[in-house]
């Protein structure tokens, strides 16, 4: 799901999701930035170009061809967002974050850059599996500020890297075990929109998995809004017997 939130005119965020067979699918989300609808156009050039490339590769034999596989397409998506930048004014500067999520059986892959997040959840705990390319993260690893000084930091939205911006990427990996897990992959506009405990208590509900989307965009509108809002909630429950492409 996605939407404009409460603030913004233009919705910068895009997310995709295609499920290739009962064993992997795939779920990218990106977060636009740049003047006019330059944010738009990159975020959906970014989302498009990965799920293209997914849907033409063959099925995944072992985890180093995922790793290669997800940092090649990021810098793909990078440089195809730098050529588009020439090509106009109103286009230049413009870049997007970008995490996404390969799933392959019993596990999640995942790769990022910038401050789009992925979210473990399991047994009432909502684990970041990213760690945002910001600013304010140096600082606290530093020990300059403290993590509360770091939430309602004026520089909080400051990105190192961006895809289509920056020189060169560091593009981020991780696998995890998701039997019977939730996998949570949003923009900044819904985590900075609602405490942990507020996700949590939405995702731990027994309700379907739709409902707890709605009720995420609900809230996140209701105690937040001021950016757009974009989000993908996949459960892994095993065996998916249909395709799909949405």
């Amino acid at each position: 799901m996605s939407d404009v939130g409460n603030v913004r005119t233009i919705n910068q965020d895009y997310v995709r999701y295609y499920q290739k067979n009962e064993h992997e699918s795939l779920v990218v989300l990106c977060d636009g930035m740049g003047g006019h609808n330059a944010g738009e156009i990159a975020s959906q050039m970014v989302g498009d170009a990965i799920v293209e490339q997914y849907v033409n590769h063959a099925l995944f034999e072992d985890e180093k061809m995922i790793h290669d596989w997800m940092l090649e397409v990021v810098n793909h998506a990078h440089w195809l967002v730098k050529n588009k930048s020439l090509e106009s004014p109103d286009l230049e500067g413009m870049g997007t974050t970008v995490v996404l999520a390969l799933f392959k059986d019993e596990y999640v892959y995942v790769s990022h850059v910038g401050d789009s997040r992925a979210y473990l959840y399991r047994h009432h705990q909502l684990i970041q599996l990213t760690r945002d390319d910001t600013l304010v993260n140096v600082l606290v690893d530093s020990g300059t500020i403290s993590k509360d000084e770091a939430f309602n930091h004026p520089q909080k939205n400051i990105l190192l890297q961006a895809v289509g911006v920056s020189e060169h990427l560091e593009v981020s990996y991780t696998s995890e075990n998701v039997k019977d897990a939730l996998l949570l992959v949003c923009s900044d506009g819904l985590y900075n929109s609602l405490f942990d405990s507020q996700i949590i208590e939405i995702l731990q509900s027994d309700i379907h998995l739709e409902e707890k989307g709605k009720q995420l965009m609900e809230a996140a509108n209701t105690f937040g809004g001021k950016d757009n809002i974009g989000f993908a909630l996949i459960l892994n429950e095993g065996v998916v017997n249909n395709e799909s492409d949405k």
